[in-house]
């Protein structure tokens, strides 16, 4: 009996040192040269929630949760006939506004070029009745000399009545003829100065063509608006990534700002790692980094540190002892590098940090 104790004792004591043995052997295969520190994390992702600008009911919803998008794919469809009606009306009135804006720009153009014309026809009818002013006046003189000439040789009685009467009926036609060029002069001269107004009129149409511009303006503008709201029933994914969540579904009405889906931006993978306190000196952002992930296990991953907490996590607000303080971890996300697509959120994987520059780097075992 006390030589099978003595046995037992003798083969549990080789597997203890077997054991111990083992630990030991297996610590120094998996230790990293100094230089080198190994954390464990998952892949996660800025989160991206997609959401209508516009009010209506989802026609069709063409993405799942778990499929891969492209960036413009698209996801949702909303009904567009009321909107595709605002932006009927609002071509039309930017039509209308078009040819109103013709039409001012042709009577500009006319009044412009007519303005010196008239200006100028007016000028010259005013000149034209001085000059005929003067002729009558000249006919007016010498017809008051034969009248006053044929007065006194009547007298004398050395012409007869007749020569008087048409030296009398030529001096009065003459004074007729001045008084109608008189009148006619005034009104010329009103039509020359009504004419030196016509500027004015040019500055008039001028002043409709820049109104119908702006309210050309102000019509395009409700067509750019209408537009819009009509792309915007149009829902496209704005990066390329995962679907994480939906919450519409076909025949839905939906309001601005509504989450339709979550996704995750695979150009914008992280590992979140935690990464013990007397350690977290060591780290900095921008250092360099190497993930690895289980459904890769031969590929490293390039990657940055792109954050580090300034706070310690999962770990009591106030710590006294120095025990407790080198429980304490911080979270720190390294961006990787994933033009491929092969990291996906949710993987598990060891984020290995270089935090001296002259160690080479080296897989985790």
């Amino acid at each position: 009996m006390t030589k099978r104790k003595k046995l037992i004792f003798a083969i549990l004591g080789g597997l203890m040192v077997m054991g111990v043995g083992l630990s030991l052997l297996s610590q120094w295969w998996s230790a990293l040269p100094e230089g080198l520190l190994l954390a464990s994390g998952r892949i996660e992702g800025d989160e991206i929630v997609i959401a209508p600008k516009i009010a209506g009911r989802a026609v069709a919803v063409l993405k799942d949760r778990g499929e891969t998008v492209a960036t413009g794919e698209l996801l949702v469809r909303l009904s567009s006939e009321q909107i595709q009606a605002q932006l009927d009306r609002a071509r039309e009135q930017e039509r209308y506004w078009q040819d109103r804006v013709r039409q001012a720009e042709i009577d500009l153009d006319y009044t412009a070029q007519q303005v010196p014309k008239d200006i100028a026809a007016a000028e010259a009818q005013v000149a034209t009745v001085e000059a005929r002013i003067q002729e009558a006046e000249a006919l007016l003189n010498r017809n008051h000399k034969d009248f006053l000439r044929y007065q006194a040789l009547l007298a004398r009685r050395v012409a007869p009545q007749q020569k008087l009467d048409d030296a009398t009926a030529n001096y009065q036609a003459s004074e007729a003829n001045k008084a109608a060029l008189t009148r006619e002069l005034a009104q010329t001269q009103a039509q020359w100065r009504k004419a030196q107004l016509l500027p004015q009129t040019v500055e008039l149409k001028r002043a409709e063509v820049q109104a119908a511009q702006a309210s050309l303006a102000a019509a395009q503008a409700v067509v750019r608006e209408a537009e819009a709201n009509l792309d915007d029933t149009l829902i496209h994914s704005p990066a390329d990534g995962i679907l994480l969540t939906r919450t519409v579904e076909p025949g839905e009405v939906v309001n601005p700002g509504t989450p339709l889906f979550t996704m995750v931006d695979l150009n914008q993978l992280y590992l979140k790692v935690f990464v013990n306190e007397p350690d977290i000196g060591k780290i900095r952002l921008g250092q360099e980094a190497r993930i690895y992930v289980d459904a890769f296990p031969d590929r490293p991953f390039p990657a940055r540190v792109s954050r580090v907490s300034p706070r310690a996590e999962f770990t009591p607000k106030y710590v006294e002892t120095r025990e407790e303080r080198v429980k304490m971890v911080f979270a720190v996300e390294l961006r990787a590098e994933n033009q491929e697509g092969y990291l996906k959120p949710g993987m598990p994987g060891e984020g290995l940090l270089r935090w001296k520059d002259d160690v080479p780097w080296q897989r985790p075992r």
